[in-house]
């Protein structure tokens, strides 16, 4: 049978942290804005899997944010809520010989810190974080990057994320890619090439791929 390798975003598929980020988001503005013009989360969100200065950039925020972002955010680690299902069929799949990376938004020591504090660091051969790179999503760097590093082929990879900026970064990078709606719907633009509402939909659509051969 052919061997998938998963490329995964990180927040809104493996975990659920979306309390930690409205909290780092309006807290970070009230630290260093301070007025009450602050843009709704909703725009915050359809950013995301970009880095934290490039999104405050895009927002016509102060970059000085990210620092009081992480800060509030690292201090709320135990209120992210792990995807207990996905981290199974991850390590189901690793019996099977798939390789598995991260590609996320975030920097690389919240990221670790993160997968070690739940002790699912062991499930990830490759993480590829936004201050790893010079370009983060929606470039196809981050893909091609966790390509690279996994020492596999392009054609047996997908990318499995919930956000515009993960399909645009698999496209960007020639790779199919996978569209997650477990934690809702942001009104993500339809581009991408599978669309899993539930975990098990997921492992649907990589079995319907191994036992056709081939993902292109």
């Amino acid at each position: 049978m052919n061997i998938i390798n998963l490329i995964f975003d990180m927040d809104g598929v493996l975990i659920n942290s979306v309390d930690v980020q409205k909290a780092a988001f309006y807290g970070s503005y009230h630290e260093i804005v301070g007025d009450r013009n602050c843009p709704d989360f909703s725009e915050y969100m359809k950013h995301t899997g970009d880095s934290l200065p490039n999104i405050f950039r895009k927002m016509g925020l102060p970059v000085e944010m990210a620092e009081p972002y992480r800060r509030i955010s690292s201090s709320a680690i135990d209120k992210i809520i792990i995807n207990n299902e996905v981290i199974e069929l991850i390590r189901y799949m690793k019996t099977k010989g798939s390789k598995v990376a991260i590609c996320t938004g975030k920097d690389h020591y919240r990221t670790v810190d993160i997968l070690k504090y739940y002790n699912i660091d062991d499930c990830f051969d490759v993480i590829i974080a936004s201050d790893d790179i010079t370009e983060p999503k929606p470039s196809a760097v981050p893909v091609l990057k966790a390509i690279e590093q996994l020492g596999v082929k392009k054609d047996s990879c997908i990318v499995i994320g919930d956000g515009y900026n993960d399909i645009l970064s698999a496209k960007g990078a020639e790779v199919k890619v996978v569209l997650t709606l477990w934690y809702g719907d942001e009104g993500v633009p339809r581009e991408a090439d599978y669309t899993a509402e539930t975990v098990k939909e997921l492992e649907n659509i990589i079995c319907d791929i191994q036992q056709a051969g081939s993902l292109f």
